[in-house]
């Protein structure tokens, strides 16, 4: 009985695996995108410029077009930009307040929920929220995405360039 329960158990595991298939991902590494400075895992201060260089991608700014090849920087600071084809109001689409107004896509309301976007080859973090006061000392540590976004603001593919960082606030215990 033990053996006909192990061929039952092989023959259901083989169709399970062979049902299970990844489709549309781009699993080669995107290289257009390399950060200069700072150093990724490196110890920083405020305010932090990072600054990084693409190639194979033409900075055109928004100009409305819908190409793999040119746009512009979406700028995520400690969280993930959206998904492949959306715009980064996109991230803001369960926030009540902002359907209400309808204000998700507006630039003020982005950068408070630290999602930029920039056509410049570098962007500057003046503020990070602080640490829980009475909060056991521990490593600041932080983190910035980049990804390519189009001239109409859609993401561009799956890829994103992400740089972590700790911050060095100058307080002593």
């Amino acid at each position: 009985m033990s053996g006909r329960c192990a061929r039952l158990a092989s023959v259901l595991l083989l169709f399970a695996t062979s049902a299970c298939s990844v489709r549309g991902l781009d699993l080669k590494t995107d290289k257009r995108l390399t950060f200069i400075s700072p150093k990724d895992r490196s110890k920083v201060t405020l305010p932090l410029t990072v600054t990084w260089r693409v190639r194979d991608f033409t900075v055109t700014g928004p100009d409305g077009a819908q190409r793999s090849d040119a746009g512009y920087f979406g700028v995520y600071v400690d969280r993930t930009p959206q998904p492949p084809g959306e715009n980064q109001a996109w991230l803001l689409r369960d926030d009540a307040n902002c359907k209400r107004f309808n204000m998700c896509a507006h630039t003020d309301v982005l950068n408070e929920a630290n999602i930029f976007s920039t056509k410049q080859e570098h962007f500057t973090i003046d503020r990070l929220p602080l640490p829980p006061t009475g909060s056991v000392k521990r490593r600041e540590i932080h983190d910035v995405t980049i990804a390519l976004l189009d001239g109409r603001g859609d993401r561009i593919g799956e890829s994103a360039f992400r740089l972590e960082f700790e911050v060095d606030r100058g307080v002593s215990e």
